[in-house]
């Protein structure tokens, strides 16, 4: 593997989705970025995804960053819940499926609810990933 390789992965079942989900993990998602296409029921957004699988394979001491799409297709509805108004950029802590709805958990105790009756879904980074000193951090 090496850093210009680009993910690109579609999410069909569950399972799928709780590898989108780690890889994910700690992206940086902005209130800007965020659209959803009612007509098409397709949401959109992009993400500054912070490269977890790049760990095993470069120094421990360099970090990556890299823009990710994340789009989910049959998308009935959106509900923004406990969105602060001042507040323009989230981390996004997981993703998750339950009962017919695909749940983007957020920092702030934020959450995006997509009520979807099946799982389509794909990521793909749109740029390569480049060089960051901060790395996440889990207590």
């Amino acid at each position: 593997m090496s850093i210009e390789n680009k993910i690109r992965l579609n999410a069909l079942n569950n399972d799928d989705l709780k590898i989108f989900s780690s890889l994910c993990q700690d992206a940086i998602i902005s209130k800007e970025e965020i659209f959803y296409d009612k007509t098409k029921k397709m949401f959109v957004t992009t993400l500054t995804r912070y490269c977890w699988e790049q760990q095993e394979f470069y120094d421990k001491k360099i970090n990556y960053r890299v823009v990710t799409g994340l789009q989910i297709k049959n998308v009935n509805n959106v509900e923004y819940i406990n969105f602060k108004p001042k507040i323009y950029f989230y981390n996004l802590l997981a993703i998750v499926y339950e009962k017919a709805n695909i749940f983007l958990y957020l920092s702030m105790s934020s959450k995006i609810k997509l009520d979807c009756n099946k799982i389509n879904a794909t990521i793909e980074d749109i740029d390569i990933p480049w060089p960051t000193k901060l790395k996440p951090l889990h207590k």
